[in-house]
């Protein structure tokens, strides 16, 4: 499988656990805010031997494995990649931007994977703009209800600028974040789902769209005023700064 860089292990990726980061080259999406796609365009591919030498120098410490991107369900080798990491006993956590339901069904099907996050981006009816592509709104919603399915799973929206039809580019509104959690809510069945809200942290040089460099990180009064009002919705819901 192919893999841009191994992060060292830390407390943050994979709550509960001492994890290990696999991130994928490759993705399906564009979005304007993502600061990832630059550096894994110019990443060097360690591949699976690669990550797999670096888990033996940190196997007395190490006790999960985040696999993100890019958009991990693009990698043809998932499955048996994942399974390597069953086999050492390690707890596997998959963040995907919902585009591929049918290998979450798999990897739910198998019951591969313990901890699934899926980005939501924002509002449906915004998703085209935030997400950079259109036509992956059904497959979103499938995902959705995918997730919730899994052992442990968190949906998180980050607060970022949104490029309007008219041009206009502004963060997420707290009316357009109601949409979002009421979706969520609708889709995957309940309330009783986490659900993060997360800042918008810009990157000089480091953006899909170089617009949005101009823009501060997401204020916090938005946050809190966004958080107060999903929380109405999603009542699991966090701040995440």
């Amino acid at each position: 499988m192919k893999i841009g860089a191994a992060l060292e292990f830390n407390l943050i990726d994979y709550p509960g656990k001492i994890a290990a980061v696999a991130f994928t080259p490759g993705c399906n999406y564009l979005c304007p805010h993502c600061h990832a796609a630059p550096l894994l365009a110019n990443a060097k591919d360690i591949g699976t031997d690669g990550f797999f030498n670096y888990l033996d120098t940190v196997k007395d410490w190490v006790n999960g494995v985040v696999i993100c991107g890019g958009e991990p369900t693009l990698q043809p080798n998932l499955v048996p990649f994942i399974l390597k990491l069953r086999a050492r006993g390690l707890a596997v956590k998959l963040d995907t931007n919902g585009s591929n339901p049918a290998v979450l069904a798999r990897l739910l099907a198998d019951k591969l994977v313990d901890y699934v996050a899926m980005d939501v981006k924002g509002p449906r009816f915004l998703w085209p703009a935030s997400a950079g592509v259109e036509g992956h709104e059904a497959a979103m919603a499938e995902s959705i209800k995918l997730v919730a399915g899994f052992p442990d799973y968190e949906f998180r929206t980050t607060i970022a600028p949104v490029v309007r039809g008219d041009g206009e580019i502004a963060f997420f509104t707290v009316q357009e974040m109601i949409a979002a959690a009421k979706f969520i809510a609708g889709a995957a069945g309940g309330d009783a789902h986490k659900y993060y809200v997360q800042k918008f942290v810009p990157r000089k040089n480091g953006l899909v769209d170089k617009r949005l460099e101009a823009f501060p990180e997401t204020p916090p009064r938005l946050l809190e005023d966004i958080h107060k009002e999903v929380s109405k919705y999603l009542p699991n819901s966090q701040i995440r700064g």
